[in-house]
């Protein structure tokens, strides 16, 4: 794949960097303090999300003592701790004779926009706290009280709220703006784009803007600051877990700092620093590494600390249906990680690491050795506590992702020997879908459950056992490694629409418009592939800022083609002309925030598509998918599905289409289905492409002699495409029949392969079979032929029509949703409604050589409707990618 000449990611960290140089220059290093103005303890046990509230797990259960510990070795000289919505653990340190700067980080409310905040608040007493946590529910009382009792305050990450329904009016930020004097701008759990473009906004800020705003607000600015046109700016790691505590923060400025700390504590000088607005910010560039880390940390101690809550409380606690059936689903995932003692070593293992405890050398000679490497890398973590802060987080970072990627190794190299040992079985060799999608029945009685579970003999379980043997522990642990990630992105990129809005409203730190499209197919021998290749080749060519992901062991890497090695592969006994191949999940994740898409379209329902549905969740980025077949008709004529199995397809990919943004159908009949009743799409959602076909598809010179060592007087039927009977191949054969009966000189050639291949050679003893041809010979035998036949029902466009149109050679179709699009009956070709029309039609086209000779002419014009560059363009635009 070719990079991007331009890094946005580059840039950021470019920005970032001379930022935090300059802020350094401000002030004498002699005279500054350096405090994290933003870490948590345990006292933070009350969760703002909602999932935590209803398990009952605190945000972390990180003693006061550790973090302070952790402080102080990553540098810092004052100490403070912002939990909650509480300053108990500042309290409970100070009477253990610490020098604490009394804090609290309020999750506060803004009533008139319906989005809650966070507001970093210092130097507050005890009854100023209660009053404090009365007041939150509205942020303009909250902040006029500390204005009113020079009680300073941060707003801590603006970027990033709570509790809103939709993305809020740029008026939410302007408004804010007017009422803050601080705000942070480098969160250590935040990635630099957002934190850059706070700086950017706060930065812009003139007295003139101010004071517009207030009028158009009518704000009263006296009730909030005494300097409206002062704003500072500070810096926190907002770090839970103890891990990166201090390597984010705040350089308070005190003059004559030395002679000051002879009659005045650390934390005094500090208070009087914020408050005169005497700070700038440090900190180092990041992605999503370190709230991965921070993460991947917090559900290893959920594992290992959480209790089993109580289902009436969590029934009856604040929240949705839908947040309570994920918190106990959540909440019996622990509990059978609880019972699973490998995972449970494996976890507290790294939580030990993560907080730079060695491994015991008995804990090392006890591990089995397929799992050493893993090992190895839980002592590079701890040794990666030595390191300066962003060493360390890329060592942590690349520690973990080889421990995931060794586990994922580990879980398929077994996981492909057991699928192979089980396809080997006669059971399973016959497996059938309908059957199996027959069985796929949830029962809402518990009696019923009950009654299976009673049925379920000990050899049954056996089989399970042994299945599951070897496989539990990578399965768990890749899974926890994976979910961080997901979570880590999903938290960082949940307000995408928030920070595009912002970068476009400023005009600066626009993340570039660049689109992933995932397939399972690229170099099969079906339709999807062809057209495909021919997309990518027109992306080479315009060089679109589009790539192509296949998972493949045959497909070499391309410029905007990126290709990853399966995990797996298996063929399903029911439909064994397409492999499952199964990627390393984590290694897209890491491939799409590397390469810095902010969009993804998919092309095939498998593997492919759950990822798409995945990264679309992970990164909150518009997702497309580009519809090639009509899996209702496939699965009743291939798959042989009756029409109540084929109801079950139906809902399967209604729930699966819902996942995407935009869905683009090859015709105008799909395009009604989807909108109809059956699926229920909203026809603005839904949009009608096409195919195009290369340029060396047009009329050859070519004789019948030399393609088909026929003579030229010959009649030559020709039929191009995969020999199976759900194609209507079949058909054919009575067509032909039919028309040699007037022609004798007729002969029918099949250019393709499949699995009624012998019986068609059984019917038609005379028939030439070409097998698979090559697309660059196509040209040549379609310009030779004299009519194409397309006996299939369920071609979602019939790409082979509008390569023999722009031959030159007129089609006999039946009529099906794609060809039907494409053709004009009765001027460039045919539409059929059975054997019979076709026969007719075919003998009525040999008859008349007028018409032979103008429909040649009106396939090539109808085919030139199909223009490259017409359908990209409009495809760019549905995308989004040019305005």
């Amino acid at each position: 794949m070719k990079k991007n000449p331009s890094s946005f990611h580059k840039e950021l960290q470019i920005e970032l960097d001379a930022f935090i140089q300059s802020q350094q220059k401000i002030y004498p290093e002699n005279e500054i303090l350096k405090i994290d103005l933003h870490c948590h303890d345990y006292n933070s046990n009350v969760p703002d999300e909602i999932l935590g509230r209803i398990l009952g797990v605190p945000e972390t259960w990180l003693e006061s003592k550790k973090l302070l510990e952790v402080l102080q070795k990553n540098g810092c000289d004052t100490f403070t701790i912002t939990n909650h919505n509480n300053s108990r653990s500042c309290y409970e340190m100070i009477e253990k004779g610490h020098d604490i700067l009394v804090a609290a980080e309020f999750s506060v409310f803004v009533p008139d926009y319906h989005i809650g905040i966070h507001i970093l608040t210092y130097g507050f007493t005890k009854e100023q706290e209660k009053r404090l946590n009365k007041l939150r529910y509205n942020v303009y009382e909250f902040l006029q009280f500390t204005h009113k009792r020079d009680i300073p305050t941060i707003w801590a990450h603006p970027l990033y709220h709570y509790a809103a329904e939709e993305q809020p009016p740029f008026d939410f930020f302007r408004k804010m703006a007017l009422i803050f004097e601080r705000f942070e701008v480098i969160n250590g759990q935040r990635d630099t784009w957002q934190n850059m473009l706070v700086k950017n906004w706060i930065s812009a800020l003139t007295p003139e803007m101010i004071d517009e705003d207030a009028a158009r607000f009518d704000v009263d600015l006296s009730l909030y600051t005494d300097r409206p046109y002062q704003k500072s700016l500070s810096g926190g790691s907002d770090d839970h877990m103890g891990i990166f505590a201090g390597h984010s923060g705040t350089y308070l400025h005190v003059p004559d700092l030395e002679q000051r700390l002879k009659s005045s504590s650390r934390s005094a000088l500090a208070l009087e620093a914020i408050r005169e607005h005497r700070m700038v910010p440090y900190g180092n560039h990041q992605n999503i590494e370190k709230l991965t880390i921070a993460f991947l940390d917090y559900v290893f101690q959920v594992a290992m600390y959480i209790k089993k809550p109580d289902l009436l409380r969590m029934i009856l606690h604040k929240g949705s249906v839908q947040d309570k059936i994920i918190a106990i689903i959540i909440s019996n995932l622990f509990a059978e990680l609880k019972h699973h003692k490998t995972t449970m070593r494996f976890i507290k293992l790294f939580h030990k690491s993560f907080i730079g405890k060695r491994p015991k050398k008995m804990t090392q000679l006890l591990v089995k050795k397929v799992y050493k490497p893993v090992f190895r890398e839980a002592i590079n973590i701890v040794e990666a506590h030595d390191l300066e802060p962003d060493k360390m987080t890329i060592q942590f970072y690349q520690a973990i992702n080889t421990i995931s990627n060794q586990l994922n190794s580990i879980l398929f190299k077994r996981l492909q020997k057991k699928v192979d040992d089980l396809l080997e079985k006669p059971h399973f060799r016959e497996l059938r879908l309908d059957l199996e999608l027959e069985q796929i029945k949830l029962s809402p009685n518990i009696r019923d459950y009950i009654k299976s579970a009673s049925q379920f003999d000990k050899d049954q379980m056996k089989k399970i056992t042994d299945f599951l043997d070897g496989l539990s522990f990578p399965f768990l642990s890749s899974t926890l490694i994976l979910g961080a990630n997901f979570t880590s992105s999903k938290v960082l990129y949940n307000s995408r629409k928030t920070l595009t809005a912002f970068s476009e409203q400023l005009g600066k730190l626009e993340h570039p418009k660049r689109m992933l499209w995932l397939t399972d197919s690229f170099d099969d021998k079906n339709g999807v592939s062809s057209v495909l290749q021919e997309i990518h080749s027109e992306i080479k060519r315009l060089e679109l800022p589009i790539d192509l992901l296949v998972c493949s062991k045959t497909v070499k890497p391309d410029e905007h083609l990126i290709v990853v090695r399966p995990e797996a592969e298996f063929i399903l006994p029911f439909y064994k002309d397409q492999s499952v191949r199964i990627p390393n999940i984590n290694q897209i994740h890491a491939l799409f925030l590397e390469n810095e898409y902010d969009r993804l379209i998919c092309s095939t329902e498998g593997v492919m598509g759950l990822i798409a549905v995945f990264l679309k969740h992970a990164y909150t980025v518009p997702a497309y998918f580009y519809i090639h077949t009509d899996w209702i008709m496939f699965a009743q004529k291939a798959l042989q599905l009756d029409i109540h199995e084929s109801d079950k397809v139906r809902r399967y990919l209604r729930m699966f289409y819902s996942n995407f943004d935009k869905l683009f159908v090859l015709n105008s009949d799909h395009k009604e289905w989807l909108a109809g009743h059956n699926m229920n799409f909203d026809k603005d959602q839904i949009f009608q492409t096409a195919h195009w076909v290369e340029e060396q598809f047009k009329p050859v010179a070519k004789c019948k002699k030399e393609v088909f060592s026929m003579e030229e007087d010959t009649k030559i039927l020709l039929y191009t495409g995969r020999l199976s009977k759900e194609k209507g191949v079949m058909d054919v054969v009575t067509v032909y029949k039919k028309i040699k009966e007037v022609y004798d000189s007729v002969k029918i050639v099949f250019a393709g392969v499949g699995p009624a291949e012998d019986e068609l050679r059984a019917k038609l003893p005379d028939a030439v079979f070409l097998g698979w041809v090559n697309r660059d010979r196509l040209p040549g035998i379609y310009s030779s032929a004299d009519m194409l036949l397309l006996p299939s029902k369920f071609d979602t466009f019939g790409l082979v029509v509008l390569e023999a149109l722009s031959c030159g050679l007129p089609v006999a179709s039946y009529n099906a949703k794609g060809p039907k699009d494409i053709i004009v009956h009765g001027s460039c070709s045919y539409i059929a409604s059975n054997v019979r029309e076709m026969t007719d039609f075919v003998i009525g086209y040999f008859s008349d050589e007028n018409k032979q000779v103008q429909m040649k002419q009106n396939a090539i014009e109808r085919a030139a409707n199909f223009a490259k560059e017409d359908i990209m363009d409009k495809f760019l635009e549905y995308t989004g990618l040019i305005p």
